[in-house]
């Protein structure tokens, strides 16, 4: 029974691997993965190349003074995003175009000042969006195109009559119109001629019309180049260090942010102050019994500090000297007393009270306040 079961697996799986084959085929799959390198920075880059390859030369003009120096008898293809052109270049532009030149230029978007084709007396007009595939015939061979990509609006030529259109008449999405010597042709979008859809529809040959509408020797795309910028170079090319960089700036701003809640007792000082020690010797010698000899000294330094101050006080009677204690310190005669009283030959452990030893240091601590603030 189990080796019937292995041969009706393996049969089973035999039969899913011959459907399998039999049903599916591998086949090449296009995967777009966006422009790089020199096609990402020219947007006009397959149409130069498509131009060369048709026998024109065609180079790029990355600054406005060379718009200066046009060839006679060349095609400027001049995209929106012009506002550096001011109205003095744009009257020579007129004048290039009137000696024989052809302009191909893109209208700007609705609300924005167009000098050029204000110089030519051409106007961009809103409409209603057409997002439908427009048809166009060549005049002269009869064939008929097919374009797509022209945004919403029209253009208004002023009443010029133009030599070759792309709309119906009142509603024209490209126009050419002839100037002196030579031809400007005005669109609404360069889109026929970028690098995403030059490739599309009829396009490449609308555009190839446009360049051989008479006769040309070079193709010029001006192409302004974007003001250099240190922030966009390094989202561009250095995202990853941006992000450590911000991380390490969050921590360290955390690190040293305020925090709030319960204030932290300061540590203990690695090297302790001299009242420290004078605190801790005080609490030996009245651990081991000596707190006589402690007394003895604060009555000396009071009273030697008195005789320093008042030459005089030594050699007066006790009595005088009690006065004038009580006088300079606020002391009692009872307290004054106990300053002035002679230390005992001996004393003992237990000699002197506790209560009395701190009365007798706090009067000498007054005698040493008075003499300071100079009350005697």
């Amino acid at each position: 029974m189990s080796r019937q079961w292995h041969i009706g697996l393996a049969a089973l799986l035999a039969i899913g691997l011959v459907w399998y084959l039999s049903g599916f085929e591998r086949v090449p799959v296009t995967q777009r993965v966006g422009y790089s390198g020199e096609a990402r920075l020219r947007p006009f880059l397959a149409a130069e190349r498509f131009a060369e390859r048709m026998g024109l030369a065609a180079r790029e003009l990355r600054a406005l003074p060379e718009l200066d120096r046009l060839p006679p008898g060349g095609v400027l293809l001049l995209p929106r995003q012009r506002q550096s052109i001011e109205a003095r270049r744009a009257a020579q532009l007129a004048t290039w175009v009137a000696s024989g030149g052809h302009l191909i230029v893109e209208a700007e978007l609705a609300g924005i000042a167009d000098p050029v084709l204000a110089q030519l007396r051409i106007t961009r007009v809103g409409g209603p969006a057409n997002p439908r595939p427009l048809a166009v015939q060549i005049p002269e061979s009869g064939r008929k195109l097919i374009l797509s990509g022209f945004s919403a609006g029209r253009l208004d030529t002023g009443g010029q009559a133009p030599r070759f259109r792309v709309g119906a008449p009142g509603d024209e999405r490209l126009v050419t119109i002839a100037r002196g010597k030579g031809l400007v042709t005005a669109t609404l979008d360069l889109h026929f001629a970028r690098n995403a859809e030059i490739g599309r529809a009829d396009h490449a040959e609308l555009l190839w019309y446009l360049l051989t509408f008479q006769t040309a020797q070079e193709l010029l795309v001006f192409h302004h180049p974007r003001r250099l910028s240190l922030w966009a170079f390094l989202v561009e090319h250095a995202p990853g260090a941006l992000l450590a960089a911000a991380a390490l700036l969050a921590l360290w701003l955390w690190r040293i942010a305020p925090r709030y809640g319960t204030v932290l007792p300061d540590p203990p000082s690695a090297r302790r102050r001299l009242l420290d020690h004078l605190r801790a010797g005080g609490r030996f010698t009245w651990s081991r019994g000596l707190r006589a000899q402690m007394a003895d000294a604060a009555r000396e330094a009071a009273l030697r500090r008195v005789a320093h101050a008042y030459p005089d006080f030594s050699t007066a009677p006790p009595a005088e000297q009690a006065a004038r204690l009580g006088a300079l310190a606020g002391l009692s005669g009872a307290d004054a007393a106990l300053l002035l009283a002679a230390p005992k030959p001996a004393y003992g452990a237990h000699d002197l009270r506790g209560a009395e030893f701190m009365r007798l240091v706090h009067c000498a601590q007054r005698v040493h306040l008075a003499l300071e603030r100079g009350t005697g």
